[in-house]
């Protein structure tokens, strides 16, 4: 597996020294040549004159055209009409769970083209997709929608290797591959935007529908306690519903209180908030089900052990 979960000792988890700005050193001025003389201004002026005619006919095309470069050996040449149109190119990493915006992500990159890809990524910008991919070492079939990460620490070691913690960010769709060597790099489509209401909610708006989600989590949260299963995140006296925006909100409850990577995959490529909390309720109201019928077998048990003593 390239990217693995990293547990950081308290020592190592500092930020990095290194510079993230794009460039440490100043900005190449060159000489300027000398001025035209006397006699060279009329010509200037006229050659100048007719550059600018020139340029306000190709000025309506032009704006249209998005054209750049980066350090990933890849160009675009696109047509830029709508927002929606818009796509960048980023690297992509295979990782064996679903990561969510707003989640926090620590990894060890070790691998060879990983390590290229970091020293990349300093001179650029500290970004890349996490794809979820099949298999627990994250070598299968990648998802189609994941999210783009940000890196907030770095630290290099000796031996060239990477400590990151990242914060999940925006989500994203996978247009295509532009290339698989020496990194995974994919031109992506960031989707910025989460609908709301694209269609009617029977359980009501987003506010209720909030505090619905909230008391299921209750629910799950007080018969994982009683069954001595492994603790959730979740103290009662949270009002979740109050700190988290709608689309926050369904994005926690997703990374924290369900268990099912499939799901999880789905949950991520939903594009309405309303409808992602929807199934998170549904989801949430059978697993409370599923726990109450173990807790009620288990004190069955129970009673009937003290019977016979």
């Amino acid at each position: 597996m390239a990217l693995r979960t990293l547990h950081l000792p308290s020592k190592l988890a500092r930020p990095n020294s290194h510079s993230f700005s794009p460039s440490s050193s100043p900005p190449h001025q060159p000489k300027l040549p000398p001025g035209p003389g006397p006699q060279q201004q009329t010509r200037v002026a006229t050659a100048t004159k007719q550059q600018q005619q020139q340029l306000c006919k190709r000025s309506t095309p032009l704006l249209k055209v998005k054209c750049r470069a980066n350090l990933h050996d890849c160009m675009d040449d696109e047509i830029v009409d709508t927002p929606k149109d818009q796509t960048t190119e980023i690297p992509i990493v295979a990782y064996p769970s679903v990561v969510f915006p707003g989640a926090t992500l620590q990894l060890q990159a070790f691998e060879f083209r990983h390590r290229i890809m970091m020293h990349t990524l300093l001179q650029q910008g500290l970004r890349f997709g996490v794809l979820c991919s099949a298999g627990k070492t994250g070598t299968g079939r990648m998802a189609d929608v994941g999210c783009v990460v940000h890196v907030v620490e770095c630290e290099r070691l000796t031996d060239d290797r990477f400590f990151l913690t990242c914060v999940g960010k925006d989500r994203f769709r996978v247009i295509d591959i532009v290339r698989t060597k020496p990194y995974v790099v994919a031109r992506i489509q960031v989707l910025l935007s989460d609908r709301h209401h694209s269609v009617p909610l029977p359980q009501g708006d987003l506010g209720s529908l909030m505090q619905q989600v909230e008391q299921q989590v209750k629910n799950v949260a007080m018969l994982s306690e009683k069954l001595n299963r492994k603790p959730l995140p979740y103290r009662q006296g949270d009002q979740l519903h109050r700190l988290h925006t709608a689309a926050s909100l369904s994005f926690l409850v997703a990374r924290l209180f369900i268990d099912d990577r499939l799901e999880q995959q789905t949950l991520l490529q939903m594009d309405d908030t309303g409808q992602r909390l929807v199934r998170e309720g549904m989801y949430l109201e059978r697993r409370s089900k599923y726990l109450a019928a173990i807790a009620a077998i288990k004190d069955a048990f129970q009673h009937l052990s003290c019977n016979e003593m």
